[in-house]
């Protein structure tokens, strides 16, 4: 199980007024995607896939909203946009909203959702251990001649991107992946070189309220510039599997850029102690009777070594900087 969602919000949040509560009967209409591509489509080997909680690496659009759910979202993630801040990477983000509506907090913790992304996964997942990363919302630049969001990998393992605005009322603003790794798009950045076009995919959303199921730190994705201004906003939601056993691939410095403190530390301290919690679980249930101390102390070294990372983690003070590969 993961922690629960915390009973009382940090200092400095509260829930604003809605009128209308998350329902999920109402607000969400789930169809599978038609097609997926696996890491190894993308050219990971076996290796660097053996790390990695599944294949998965991304599909075509799958539906999550009603038409009223779309309209309740849209309407939730305007008033939120009051709370945006900025980075070099991202200009408008909205990070904590699970904190600041109760919709949003409901639909990204809704079982059915979370059972929904698992089928697609292949592995079962949980919503994220962070609320942080619960309901991030990207809103357009103020200046259209920026990205929305740059080439760059999820500083999170497994999540999903939602136009909650109306992609097909945008000119530009497009959601695009390269098909390729992580290593080839920084030997491209390197390079001082653009991906190459005939390697980028722009998925074709059929409205809002879809979504492009991602292994977002493994596939690099950006929101592309807009053409003409207009309203754009796209949510992500993150999710963390069930199987503690893969390296954990949340990055805790990038957050540092814009997450405030007194939130940040305590939500990374709890993600890495449940990721430590699953790991002892293990242990506890098959570590073999065995006279090799040498074993026994390896297998409590890595049990224990997600909470060492997050103290390592939280023992540095350095300015937060967001990894990308450029617009």
């Amino acid at each position: 199980m993961t922690p629960p969602f915390p009973k009382t919000l940090p200092e400095g949040y509260k829930y604003l007024e809605e009128s209308v509560a998350f329902d999920p009967k109402r607000h969400l209409a789930l169809s599978l995607p038609k097609e997926k591509l696996t890491l190894s489509d993308l050219g990971y080997t076996e290796t660097e896939i053996a790390d990695c909680p599944t294949d998965f690496a991304v599909s075509s659009p799958a539906r999550v909203l009603s038409e009223e759910g779309v309209e309740v979202l849209q309407q939730v993630t305007r008033n939120l946009r009051q709370f945006a801040v900025g980075c070099e990477r991202i200009k408008n983000l909205v990070r904590g909203g699970a904190y600041q509506s109760r919709f949003l907090r409901d639909l990204c913790l809704c079982p059915e959702v979370t059972e929904f992304l698992s089928e697609i996964y292949g592995v079962a997942v949980v919503p994220h251990t962070m609320p942080l990363h619960l309901g991030h919302l990207n809103f357009a630049p103020d200046d259209i001649s920026e990205a929305v969001d740059k080439w760059h990998h999820d500083t999170i393992g497994l999540d999903y991107v939602m136009p909650v605005s109306d992609p097909k009322q945008l000119d530009g603003g497009e959601f695009q992946y390269f098909r390729g790794t992580k290593a080839q798009a920084a030997d491209f950045a390197n390079q001082g070189e653009a991906l190459p076009d005939d390697r980028i995919v722009s998925p074709e959303f059929p409205g809002p309220g879809y979504v492009v199921v991602l292994h977002g730190s493994m596939v690099v994705h950006r929101a592309a510039k807009l053409n003409q201004p207009g309203e754009r906003i796209t949510m992500v939601n993150a999710y963390v599997p069930m199987d503690t056993s893969k390296p954990d691939p949340c990055r805790f410095h990038d957050l540092t850029a814009f997450d405030p403190n007194h939130v940040l530390f305590s939500e990374w301290a709890r993600h890495k102690a449940w990721l430590a919690q699953g790991k002892l679980a293990t242990l506890m249930d098959e570590l073999p009777f065995t006279e090799d101390r040498d074993q026994v102390i390896h297998a409590l070294r890595v049990s224990i070594a997600d909470v060492e990372d997050a103290i390592q983690d939280l023992s540095e003070e350095s300015d937060g900087k967001m990894i990308h590969y450029g617009g």
